[in-house]
């Protein structure tokens, strides 16, 4: 028993023992917290690393899997894309590990970002795994070794190439070619998904070192999509040109833009090539003078009115054909012209079933490809392949004492040996000749066209027809160039084109269309004055108000330089106005139509939702395209936006650049 007075009291520690014991426990705490905290660092670097590496093999896999496909090891690139796939799996595995601990702080993003990562590799490797069994299938149907394979890839000369191959052969390839078009599409779009998934990834913020072993991919998917989607479209095309049943004819139609003309350039020469089960069974070339001369007494064609009045032809000839900027349309113009005069001439009428336009820029593309080529007596480059030719063909010639008959054999020369050099090419530079291929389609440079009316709405619907076709709804806009008796002179004339609407005094929408011609260049053998039947295509139910900068003609003949009127007319389902106008060299001027805007053109304005469609005429070099609509009405946002400065008002201002067609969006 306590001897206390009070043995129920307990004494209290001193109030310094107290103080030790809190430093103790917060030591303690901070130790297990720290501790924690390393740990938890240590275990989340860990699974960090474990994910960049999986990451990283995976990409490895895909760029072996690359190299094989360009070297038609598709055997070898299926089994690094299975690689591949495991490699993404493990860095979906090591992802979920993160996933515990997702309430912790960085830790859920982390997670988030890392799975799409992982889910983005798996739908490539998916992607791909389809092209590549369609490449095994091609290559096991083409019954070439594998050191064929790999020569032909590499741009050698294998025991049996491509053309070496039985004609059944290369149909059952073409064939097989032919009926992946879906299983290309579908590829595209799971690569488009994994690209999607790849950004998402990078927006949740995923760790830099993880994001930077997958960055790489995201631009070799970008140009893989590309060229499935490049691929799908040819494959739907190509049974109109290569011959798959049956061989197939095309009249070759060589485009001169130096002379511009609606369709795409003055036909100064002309071919017709076979083709059978993707062989070139027959090329030829000819003077288009060659076709027309014998033929000339007994044509009876009428042309068009501004051929008659301002070029002074009295009859419409082959040269002449493509008067309609719609290359469908001027290819069947070029086609019955050049089966009436074969008659007149009295040849047999070769039995075409399609057309293929091309331009000298075409030329010139595929020479950076294959380098120089030497034909007749000269050296031939994508820096020169214009002037000297036009040179050899105008002025060259008659120095050389060759006949005028045969001034243009040298495009056949030049074309046989670019063909070859083309064929040469090895496997993992034909992605580069399609490529430029589709860049001339798109700026319309080369243009397509086929008799078999399924064929053709496959061209179309691809876009690489050179259709000029008034748009279901909205507003249409296309300046059209032809040059009438000015020499070779376009290159020397630069062109912007300059689109305004308005509401005028009475409250009506008004379209205002600017053509601006700077002639830079100086009076010689291929350049002068520069002469100019100029249309403009507006939606139907435009009508015009005025024309300034029209003339009756150049100095030369009208030297009052009394002003011309317009022609309005309909044609492809536009509101056509013409015009005729002259600029001297050193010199520049406007050519402006006026005309109040089309009732559905008003009525998508009233709507708030406008759209104006720009077409870029075949063959025309690109130029300046300047919008300045004003809609009476706010602008709220635009497919192609405004710069910063411009936005806030009723009116929508762009300049840009008229490459291609171009498609414009604006809500109100």
């Amino acid at each position: 028993m306590s001897h206390s007075a009070n043995f129920l009291h307990r004494a209290e520690p001193a109030p310094v023992h107290r103080r030790h014991g809190i430093k103790r426990g917060l030591v303690i705490a901070a130790t297990l917290v720290a501790t924690v905290l390393v740990g938890y660092a240590i275990w989340l670097a860990v699974a960090l690393g474990a994910l960049y590496a999986a990451a990283s093999d995976g990409r490895a896999a895909l760029e072996a899997a690359r190299d094989a496909a360009e070297s038609l090891d598709f055997d070898t690139a299926l089994f690094e894309l299975e690689r591949a796939d495991e490699r993404f799996a493990r860095a979906d595995r090591n992802a979920a590990a993160l996933l515990p601990l997702e309430f912790l702080p960085w830790v859920a993003p982390q997670a988030r970002a890392a799975s799409a990562l992982a889910a983005a590799g798996r739908s490539a490797v998916e992607a791909l795994k389809i092209a590549a069994t369609l490449g095994a299938d091609l290559a096991r149907l083409s019954g070439l070794s594998a050191a064929d394979l790999q020569a032909l890839s590499e741009g050698a000369s294998p025991g049996t190439s491509l053309g070496d191959l039985p004609s059944a052969t290369k149909r059952l390839l073409l064939r097989r070619l032919v009926a992946s078009a879906d299983e290309l599409d579908e590829t595209a779009e799971r690569i488009a998904i994994a690209r999607a998934e790849l950004a998402q990834a990078d927006r949740e913020g995923v760790a830099s070192g993880t994001f930077a072993a997958l960055v790489p991919l995201a631009g070799k998917l970008a140009q893989a999509e590309e060229t499935l989607r490049l691929l799908s479209r040819a494959a739907r095309v190509l049974p109109a040109f290569a011959g798959i049943d049956g061989s197939k004819t095309s009249l070759l139609l060589f485009l001169n833009d130096a002379e511009l003309r609606p369709g795409g350039g003055f036909i100064g020469t002309y071919g017709a090539l076979t083709v059978k089960d993707a062989d070139i069974a027959a090329l030829y070339t000819h003077d288009a003078y060659a076709l027309d001369g014998p033929a000339e007494a007994r044509v009876t064609q009428v042309p068009p009115e501004p051929l008659r009045r301002w070029l002074g032809a009295q009859k419409w000839f082959f040269r002449d054909a493509n008067w309609s900027p719609d290359f469908a349309a001027s290819s069947r113009d070029a086609l019955r012209l050049f089966r009436s005069e074969q008659e007149l001439g009295g040849g047999t009428p070769t039995a075409f079933d399609g057309v293929i336009g091309f331009t000298p820029a075409f030329a010139a593309d595929l020479l950076r490809l294959t380098g120089p080529i030497e034909a007749g007596g000269q050296t031939f480059s994508s820096e020169n392949v214009y002037d000297k030719l036009e040179y050899q063909v105008e002025v060259g010639y008659a120095g050389q004492g060759i006949p005028l008959a045969q001034r243009k054999e040298i495009v056949a020369e030049l074309v046989e040996r670019m063909k070859a050099r083309l064929e040469a090419m090895p496997v993992s530079r034909w992605g580069e000749i399609a490529q430029a291929a589709e860049r001339a389609l798109v700026a319309k440079s080369l243009l397509l066209y086929s008799e078999d009316p399924s064929s053709q709405r496959v061209i179309d619907a691809v876009g690489w027809g050179g259709r000029v076709a008034s748009p279901a709804w909205g507003d249409a806009l296309m300046a059209v160039d032809a040059n009438l008796a000015s020499l070779k002179t376009d290159p020397a004339v630069k062109r912007t084109l300059r689109y305004e609407t308005f509401k005028n005094s009475s409250g009506q929408y008004v379209g205002r269309v600017t053509i601006h011609y700077d002639h830079e260049g100086r009076f010689d053998w291929k350049t002068t004055r520069y002469r100019t039947y100029a249309r403009v295509y507006v939606p139907a139910g435009s009508e015009f108000i005025r024309v300034t900068g029209a003339l009756k003609d150049d100095r030369l003949h009208e030297p009052s330089g009394a002003a011309g009127g317009a022609d309005v007319g309909q044609e492809l389902g536009f509101t056509v106005f013409g015009a005729f106008t002259s600029i001297e060299p050193g010199t520049s001027r406007d050519l402006v139509f006026e005309y109040l805007l089309a009732p559905s053109v008003v009525e998508s304005i009233a709507s708030g939702s406008y759209r104006l469609k720009v077409f870029k005429q075949a063959g025309a070099q690109e130029g300046g395209l300047t919008l300045r609509l004003d809609f009476d009405k706010n602008v709220t946002s635009a497919s192609v936006p405004e710069g910063r400065d411009k936005w806030g008002n009723d009116v929508y201002e762009l300049e840009t650049v008229l490459d291609k067609d171009r498609v414009f969006e604006v809500a109100l």
